[in-house]
């Protein structure tokens, strides 16, 4: 097929990422007049895997660059978390939620950027604004990147807006949420068949901050004891990894989704200098106790822009 189309999010996808570029595809042919292909840029975790399986839906399969398809592309505008292959030409349109990270268009492009808890909202919006009918599965899938990109609304990044769609989407979905959340975060959870590099990769996003290159990894867990217990050799496979990828500052947060805390890792001194100037906490064993800090776009990454990026 020549000049097919994929929609796909960001390395490393999160669920949010993951399942926006399914309902994308599902709604192609309602939001952009075409088919389209969703496709993730690395293997799904645990929960998305979860959901999927749930709603029988087929898993999509990776792509690791691009060649000559076009572009949709959900939950990330970073061009260091975007898949190998893609162009100013080859980009149809951008569906997101954070910040604006730099990517350039040869041509005008569908372009939707809010600040809402997830890019799931984002597309309930699109759709509703178009007067396209939301099915049973598809209210789901947005309902599950509403929990679980806010945290089930305990994250700052969740809006008035996100509790409203979530609302009116569970008229459609019907969902017992109290079950739903907690089989959803268990799955989160899960360390069932991951790895160390896993834990460290997962949910791992390259930033450029000015002249700096930082990593970010998160977990987001309600067990963190079943993760910390493995700091050592995580804290060593992250000091290997930033000398990899040659970055200047490398950080791991271990996020407990239960209690809205989160336990940084601090692998060096210039790591334990920087959060120690941006958050003024102590270092208890190369972890960093963060109260209150869940969030890695709203409250880990812009103190470090504005720190960095000058």
């Amino acid at each position: 097929m020549k000049n097919k189309i994929i929609s796909i999010g960001h390395r490393n996808p999160d669920t949010d990422s993951a399942l926006s570029a399914i309902l994308v595809a599902r709604f192609g042919r309602k939001i952009f007049g075409v088919e389209i292909e969703p496709v993730v840029a690395g293997d799904v975790n645990n929960e998305t895997k979860y959901i999927l399986e749930k709603l029988k839906i087929k898993k999509p399969r990776v792509l690791k660059s691009v060649k000559k398809e076009t572009v949709i592309l959900v939950d990330t505008t970073e061009p260091k978390q975007i898949i190998d292959g893609l162009t100013e030409d080859n980009l149809m349109a951008i569906i997101d939620h954070h910040n604006l990270g730099g990517l350039k268009s040869s041509k005008p492009i569908f372009t939707r950027v809010e600040s809402i808890g997830c890019t799931g909202s984002v597309i309930y919006k699109i759709l509703k604004e178009k007067n396209v009918k939301i099915d049973k599965t598809s209210a789901v899938l947005m309902i599950t990147c509403i929990i679980s990109d806010t945290l089930n609304f305990s994250s700052p990044t969740s809006t008035t807006d996100d509790k409203k769609i979530f609302k009116e989407l569970n008229q459609i979905a019907k969902l017992d949420m109290k079950k739903f959340v907690s089989d959803l975060f268990f799955a989160k959870s899960s360390l069932k068949g991951i790895s160390l590099d896993d834990i460290i990769s997962k949910d791992y996003k390259q930033f450029e901050m000015g002249k700096y290159k930082v990593g970010i990894g998160v977990w987001e867990t309600t067990a963190p004891e079943t993760v910390n217990v493995q700091k050592d050799e995580i804290i060593k496979s992250l000091g290997e990894k930033k000398n990899q990828e040659k970055m200047d500052y490398m950080f791991f947060a271990v996020v407990d989704i239960i209690k809205n805390n989160s336990d940084l890792y601090i692998i060096g001194d210039e790591e334990e200098g920087l959060a120690k100037d941006i958050h003024g906490y102590n270092i208890n064993d190369s972890i960093m106790f963060l109260k209150n800090i869940v969030s890695r776009k709203k409250q880990l990454v812009p103190p470090l822009m504005n720190k960095l990026g000058k």
